[in-house]
């Protein structure tokens, strides 16, 4: 009697971290959030950027599937790309022209760069930059003196003059965690913190609903779909440098950096989950991996500075994606030293005691 089978499955075994598939659907899952909210709060031009976009990546995976099998996860991914690059661009941006210039550039970063996990430059960074430098204009960009910056809460000036503007609930909101958590603590949040971190009402839909990317960052660092190390050393060299360098720079004090200023408003955190550590594109060992998010650290600071920039996290990533290789070479050599110093005479001892 035959038997036809057509399913293979790992059982008994596991798999120790999510496979990319379920990473593709959970990415899918926590990035829905953010098209939800454009929609509550009727945001019908970067619903149309974020349509364009989608559309665009969703047309290069048609085409990378005419030209060869078809591959589920490719689609998965496509609306994934699509998501991000729609996200990270002004809802002031006109959708045809983010439809053409994604779909330029992602046939270029399918066919000549290399595909999924191939290519060695973030296809959704590079988007963002070929958009930034056709229409410069359009991304938002905070006008700031050195005496604003010389001030210890950028982003409470930036409150309290309606550049950030504040819901009706946020006093009732803030009077309630000072009361009941910072208290306990002995601080207090001054009001409309809350309402930044809740929709900053930024241009560029990623830099918006800051709550919704730190719930998510917790969610997929959890589950293990996001690893930890990169962002955090990544974040923490920015953030000192913006806490205690960027004063000194504007003729400020030392130490009085407005860290929350710099994560909250040029789409550092979002950048950070969603863009920093994208496939093919970073070192494998932890020593790279740490060596990579100091250096990204350095370059954020350069960049984007204090937190004053539309499009700066896009162009940290492509610098990182310079760097990279130059990182995964040390760690080639070092790995084939330790093979050749360390492991090769270990086997041949053991050969040589065996044959003894």
């Amino acid at each position: 009697m035959k038997h036809n089978y057509t399913t293979v499955s790992l059982r008994p075994y596991a798999t120790l971290t999510p496979s990319v598939h379920a990473k593709g659907y959970a990415f899918l899952l926590v990035l829905l959030p953010h098209v939800l909210m454009l929609f509550l709060t009727r945001s019908w031009g970067a619903l149309g950027v974020v349509a364009g976009a989608v559309l665009a990546s969703a047309a290069v995976a048609g085409i990378a599937c005419f030209f060869s099998p078809p591959r589920t996860f490719g689609w998965i991914a496509a609306l994934v790309r699509g998501l991000v690059i729609g996200l990270l661009i002004p809802s002031s941006y006109p959708a045809a022209s983010v439809f053409l210039i994604a779909l330029c550039v992602l046939l270029v970063c399918e066919h000549i760069l290399g595909g999924f996990a191939d290519t060695w430059v973030n296809p959704v960074a590079l988007t963002v930059a070929v958009c930034w430098l056709v229409r410069t204009d359009l991304f938002p960009a905070f006008s700031l003196s050195a005496e604003d910056l010389q001030v210890k809460n950028v982003a409470l000036t930036l409150i309290q003059d309606g550049t950030f503007p504040t819901m009706g609930i946020d006093a009732r909101i803030t009077a309630f965690l000072n009361r009941n958590v910072f208290g306990l603590f002995g601080v207090s949040v001054p009001e409309g913190y809350v309402s930044l971190l809740w929709d900053s009402h930024a241009s560029v839909p990623a830099f918006r609903f800051n709550l919704i990317t730190l719930v998510t960052s917790i969610f997929l660092i959890s589950f293990d779909l996001v690893k930890a190390l990169i962002p955090a050393v990544y974040l923490a060299v920015y953030c000192l440098l913006v806490r205690f360098l960027a004063p000194v720079w504007y003729g400020g004090t030392v130490g009085q950096g407005d860290m929350l200023f710099a994560l909250l408003t040029s789409g550092t955190l979002f950048c950070t989950l969603f863009l920093l550590q994208w496939y093919g594109t970073t070192p494998v060992t932890a020593a790279g991996k740490v060596v990579y998010g100091f250096f990204a650290g350095i370059v954020a600071f350069l960049i984007i500075g204090v937190g004053d920039s539309g499009a700066g996290s896009a162009f940290t990533v492509l610098v990182m994606n310079v760097v990279a290789p130059v990182i995964v070479a040390a760690e080639t050599a070092a790995e084939r030293q330790y093979l050749h110093t360390v492991l090769l005479p270990r086997v041949q001892a053991h050969k040589d005691g065996h044959h003894a």
